[in-house]
């Protein structure tokens, strides 16, 4: 898992903490967790810390199933997802999302808990594939 900028265990990140951290990206932060309040009432997150190695993390979750990773960094963000095989499938076939994200997911390891993609959130324009990614999870 990428590196957080918040590392220090005995701090979990606080709204302000992320603003400063993420500059500009930070209206897209704000945009996706909108987005998940208004079409998914059942997520819910939490602050994770992960260890020194990688830091504090904020986690989306159905019940108890992990739907994405977020990893505050300098001026940007991490998404992390972690796609079982009949969601890497559904992703694959999926005309809306870019070809360097399904080509991403074709070159991601598959594990037992399933494939893990990385997408690093820099510009308002990826924002419509994560989402569809994210709908594309939480329907598989």
């Amino acid at each position: 898992m990428a590196v957080s900028v918040f590392n220090e265990k005995a701090v979990m990140p606080d709204d302000s903490m992320v603003a400063a951290a993420l500059g500009d990206a930070n209206s897209l932060w704000s945009d996706l967790q909108d987005h998940v309040k208004s079409n998914y009432p059942d997520i819910t997150g939490e602050w994770k810390h992960y260890g020194k190695a990688a830091g504090w993390t904020f986690k989306l979750l159905s019940k108890k199933r992990n739907l994405l990773f977020f990893v505050p960094q300098n001026d940007c963000f991490r998404l992390r997802f972690v796609l079982g095989e009949k969601a890497a499938a559904c992703a694959e076939a999926d005309s809306e999302l870019p070809d360097d994200i399904k080509g991403s997911i074709r070159a991601a390891t598959p594990y037992a808990e399933g494939r893990g993609v990385d997408l690093d959130i820099t510009r308002s324009e990826q924002l419509d594939a994560v989402k569809r990614l994210l709908a594309i999870k939480y329907e598989n």
